[in-house]
């Protein structure tokens, strides 16, 4: 019988769920200090991996959960006991038997779970602050301690089970928003312990690997070092795919942060490869990311096709190399005819020197006079492009490079030209919001700094300039222009 069932009184058969439930039963109510502190620690020498289904042990975990989570909103002593209490524990574990191994690593997992309820969460943060070198100096040792496991000792699952949990209080323990430090401190151990420990890793420490300051740099070396795990890939542990969808899926952080940096580290260690494993990066991480409508999400990305021109590069000759090659042929014939249909030739028509002088006169013909057709709207625009997703909320505040080249490339013929007889340039116009639409104008990116477009508009009589002009006025005045200055 153990200390747990002995101090909830129960039937020494009872089943692993009717004692968890009891506990958090118990832990809901008023329990003052001592018979508290006493459950909680017969109830961290009694969880275990009960050799119950999925599911029951499922919800074994989390009534135990739920209970500790009672226990540490009681007070905030009671908070600063249970994390020393907890990680004392942790430390006194030498992972020297299988048994002990085994339920060490289910404390800590049972430790790291979210909490029953987010404010038991938050009400953990300052302990965590308070043990944060305590906890990188357990999860250090026990990376060392891996070391010196062989890769079958009966004891390693158990040290990688703790330590991949251990790692995770990062991500639940803390605030969402207000403990970056903690996770960018701890990510530097995250590389050493992912290749130590990476049969338990999970997509969660391959995000948590984002807050490390070399995020780009460990990302393409833990590629690297996958690729030259010689084991099946289903035994390489969740992680691994985590890490393909972080280099190549949707929303990757490598590709908003810009590939370059992991490809000029993949294109030094490429060569290393076996054919098998170049074949395996190409199906893991080029092809398994992109499974919904990869072609067009090649497309819609520079960097994703960046990836295929490298492995297409290697002249490896294996079919898979083929095969990307030709995804990246068919990409770049997808760019082509998006940009065919979406953005204007740019051949023929008339030459201008300074681009925000072409500005004024498109403001002109297009939004004051309508004679310029289509009539440019940003709204229609982000929703048709299709090589992107063009966020205008997200990048509104900045030049939106698809629609600054839209307007580069307009055409504007002699006889478009002919129709201006007064140009304004000034800060605000139309289309000015339409390459940055949440701009103030009063930055100036859109000065002019040029008048030798003049000569383009024959039949200009007036110019208005409010703000913008920052070019000598001479033309103007020398060709006997009415100039309006504000």
């Amino acid at each position: 019988m153990t200390k747990l069932q002995d101090l909830l009184r129960t039937d020494p058969d009872e089943e692993p769920f009717e004692l968890s439930q009891r506990l958090l039963t118990r832990l809901q109510g008023f329990v003052p200090e001592p018979e508290g502190r006493e459950l909680i620690e017969a109830s961290f020498e009694w969880v275990d991996d009960f050799e119950l289904e999925e599911e029951a042990q499922k919800r074994v975990d989390e009534q135990i959960n739920e209970a500790w989570s009672m226990f540490v909103l009681l007070t905030a002593e009671e908070r600063v006991w249970f994390y020393d209490k907890m990680l004392a524990v942790l430390e006194k574990e030498t992972f020297c038997e299988p048994e002990s191994a085994r339920k060490t690593a289910k404390l800590a997992e049972l430790f790291a779970l979210r909490k029953a309820s987010l404010e038991s969460s938050y009400a953990l943060r300052g302990e965590l602050r308070l043990n944060h070198g305590r906890v990188l100096s357990l999860l250090g040792r026990w990376v060392g301690q891996a070391a010196a496991l062989a890769p079958d000792a009966p004891v390693r699952q158990g040290l990688s089970r703790a330590a991949a949990a251990v790692f995770e209080i990062y991500f639940n323990h803390p605030h969402y928003m207000d403990d970056d430090d903690l996770r960018s401190e701890a990510a530097g151990l995250l590389p050493e312990l992912i290749r130590a420990f990476y049969p338990a890793c999970s997509p969660l420490h391959v995000y948590l690997l984002g807050y490390h300051d070399r995020y780009m740099v460990e990302l393409a070396e833990l590629i690297d070092f996958y690729m030259k795990l010689e084991l099946p890939k289903e035994r390489k542990g969740k992680a691994y795919l985590g890490l393909a969808k972080a280099f190549m899926g949707e929303g990757a952080p490598a590709l908003e942060r810009g590939i370059g940096p992991v490809l000029d580290i993949l294109a030094q260690r490429m060569p290393a490869w076996t054919d098998a494993q170049f074949d395996e990066f190409i199906d893991t991480f080029v092809y398994y990311p992109l499974l919904r409508q990869p072609l067009l999400q090649i497309a819609r990305s520079p960097d994703r096709r960046l990836v295929l021109d490298l492995v297409a590069g290697q002249n490896r000759q294996t079919d898979l190399e083929r095969q990307a090659a030709q995804t990246l042929r068919e990409a770049n014939r997808v760019v082509a005819r998006i940009a065919a249909d979406t953005m204007p030739s740019g051949e023929g028509g008339v030459q201008f020197r300074d681009f925000n002088f072409k500005l004024s006169v498109i403001e002109e013909l297009m939004y004051k006079q309508q004679v310029l057709q289509p009539r440019f709207d940003i709204g229609v625009f982000v929703q048709e492009y299709a090589l992107r997703e063009i966020s205008i909320a997200a990048e509104g505040d900045r030049p939106i490079p698809e629609i600054r080249e839209y307007f580069e490339r307009l055409v504007l013929t002699e006889q478009d030209l002919a129709h201006v007889t007064k140009l304004v340039v000034a800060g605000g116009q139309q289309v000015h919001h339409q390459i940055v639409p949440f701009g103030s104008g009063e930055d100036g990116y859109f000065d002019v700094h040029s008048l030798e477009d003049l000569c383009h508009l024959p039949n200009l009589r007036v110019l208005q300039a409010i703000g913008l002009l920052k070019a000598d006025p001479s033309p103007a005045i020398e060709r006997g222009l009415i100039l309006i200055q504000e």
